[in-house]
């Protein structure tokens, strides 16, 4: 029998390990959880913190009927709370007349989750509301490229990407000449600046955030995807995004990427409206899931000094000279044996020892689409701006 209170929570993309952390964090606050995945052996289904894996249409290749799926699931299991989790959140948005209106979707309408997701409109959100940002503009073909008025170094990436994915640190001057350019998928070119840098993670309702952590860019895949994570505090950013979420009367979870300056200078490099990995700092008694369902009286943040890190991807990448920024192999060897792995789990073990099994649709998707590991992790769960009618 469900907690009074709880409900029947439906979480999608269940290969991730963001997922298996909210689904544990939801589960342990009495909520009945409820995952779903394109692939079959999705790290989340072997938690006992899941009541349920349903194999679902992929959002990425079959839209209409990934929306059409969960709709079935949320009505044939009473779900109360869908919670999207990587860039299916932008399929759903766009086709939520599809779910039936029992359930809410934690997600905002589409135009704000585009505005959001998309780097290049969201630097023209932020421009538009006289928030400083570094200087950018939008790059669609090799004319746009080489009439840049770029006079410093700059990155180059495309306006629907993700994991850090094809940035390319331009130099004027010396431009790339084998871009390919897509016209649902432009580029921008964004000032690069040197700084200190910060990722942020906060689950929102109806513009007051609710839940809040940040972390610093420590260890990270090639220095920018990163892999383990501190708990820590800035007044600065938390006052940036409590006002720009209000601005926007934001619903969901978002993560944004910050830089600050040697002069204390914050700006925004882009924003994920989406799951990100400041979930996994939050352990179970600060009751997170309050800020899903709409009932935190108060800002909840993770214990100080919490450390987490992804194991499996430290063991693959965190070594590296490229993931260390600046840290020594020793100092790699102490912190790994420092920080808690978020896949690890006394209270839930079979994750940890099916991470092989489930890496296996991992690895047949590397092989079908021909992409490295990191890509073929989220390849069929990717929105690069493609119209879906409804």
């Amino acid at each position: 029998m469900s907690a009074p209170g709880s409900k029947r929570v439906l979480i999608t993309f269940a290969r991730s390990f963001l997922t298996l952390d909210l689904a544990r964090l939801m589960s342990a606050a009495g909520h009945d959880v409820t995952v779903v995945d394109s692939i079959g052996l999705p790290v989340s289904r072997f938690s006992n913190a899941t009541s349920a894996f349903v194999k679902v249409p992929s959002p990425t290749f079959e839209p209409r009927a990934y929306c059409r799926e969960l709709a079935r699931i949320v009505t044939e299991r009473e779900i109360d709370l869908l919670i999207p989790v990587h860039e299916e959140t932008d399929i759903i948005a766009m086709l939520r007349a599809d779910f039936p209106d029992t359930c809410e979707l934690f997600l905002s309408d589409f135009e704000v989750e585009n505005n959001l997701h998309n780097k290049f409109e969201f630097q023209r959100v932020l421009a538009e509301r006289g928030i400083p940002t570094l200087k950018f503009a939008q790059v669609r073909s090799q004319d746009d490229l080489e009439a840049l008025d770029f006079d410093t170094p700059f990155a180059l990436k495309e306006c629907y990407s993700r994991g850090s994915q094809k940035v390319y640190k331009v130099t004027p001057g010396d431009l790339p000449t084998d871009i390919e350019f897509s016209p649902t998928n432009p580029w921008i070119a964004q000032e690069w600046m040197k700084g200190t840098p910060y990722c942020s993670y906060s689950v929102c309702r109806d513009g007051e955030v609710l839940a809040h952590t940040l972390y610093p860019v420590g260890y990270a895949i090639d220095g920018r995807s990163c892999i383990a994570f501190d708990a820590i505090e800035h007044a600065g950013i938390l006052d940036w995004i409590t006002s720009f979420v209000k601005q926007l009367n934001f619903t969901g979870q978002v993560g944004f990427d910050f830089i600050e300056d040697s002069e204390g200078n914050l700006f925004t490099i882009e924003c994920n409206p989406r799951g990100t990995s400041g979930i996994m700092l939050f352990e179970p008694h600060n009751r997170v899931d309050r800020a899903f369902t709409g009932e935190a009286t108060e800002l909840i943040t993770p214990d100080p000094g919490t450390r987490k890190m992804i194991g499996f991807g430290m063991g693959l990448y965190g070594w590296t000279k490229a993931s260390r920024n600046g840290r020594t192999m020793r100092e790699f060897v102490r912190d790994f044996r420092a920080y808690d792995d978020v896949i690890t789990n006394r209270r839930d073990r079979l994750p940890a020892f099916m991470m092989v099994v489930a890496y296996i649709d991992i690895a047949r998707m590397c092989f079908k689409y021909r992409v490295g590991l990191a890509e073929a992790f989220m390849h069929d769960h990717e929105w690069d701006g493609v119209a879906i009618e409804p």
